[in-house]
């Protein structure tokens, strides 16, 4: 299947620019060289896709997407460089809002790109171990012994071991939906 064949096929699970990263980290114009629009051309998509992803997007990265694409199409050496340049275009005509979202909202709606998450603890299900605060490194989980604690989405590093740990499932990944959670410690309700 080529890669505007799956741009074409994503289904709500799939993020169209999360696709797109993983199809020009494994396309072939990475190692070639052969032509500088192929070359350059997908070594600029990726740069560019994973800003995106990581939430550091600017605001004309969409139009430098598509101009780049552009003269790819043309002026590409090989149908390699010229597909995934027709694969680029052919997403920011079908889900041009999937990149508005990820640039300007700094939302997936996919939930698959780890930066646009955030985390969260339920004070139904936290018991208030603190063993979610001891694994944290950058201590962005505040609170104390039987009370429910309160991460901090800013400082978070999306690491994933807070979850690892909590024996009580009480710390979830949340995308663009967030969970009603305290906004400061408050006490475990007894169990």
């Amino acid at each position: 299947m080529t890669v505007v064949e799956k741009i074409k096929n994503l289904d709500e699970k799939q993020c169209v620019v999360n696709v797109l990263l993983d199809s020009v980290k494994a396309h072939p114009c990475k190692d070639c060289g052969k032509c500088v629009f192929g070359y350059e051309g997908i070594t600029q998509f990726e740069m560019i896709l994973k800003d995106i992803t990581e939430r550091k997007a600017r605001s004309e990265d969409k139009v430098l997407l598509t101009d780049l694409a552009n003269l790819m199409v043309t002026q590409a050496l090989c149908d390699d460089g010229k597909e995934i340049a027709q694969a680029m275009l052919t997403a920011l005509d079908k889900q041009g809002e999937v990149f508005d979202e990820h640039i300007s909202k700094k939302q997936c709606r996919a939930g698959v790109c780890k930066q646009f998450m955030t985390f969260h603890v339920l004070a139904s299900k936290c018991n208030g171990c603190t063993e979610c605060m001891e694994v944290c490194e950058e201590d962005a989980i505040s609170g104390k012994n039987k009370f429910v604690h309160v991460i901090d989405n800013d400082e978070c590093t999306r690491c994933g071991k807070c979850i690892d740990v909590c024996s009580q499932g009480a710390i979830v990944l949340a995308g663009a939906i967030k969970p009603k959670c305290p906004k400061k410690p408050i006490p475990c309700r007894k169990k």
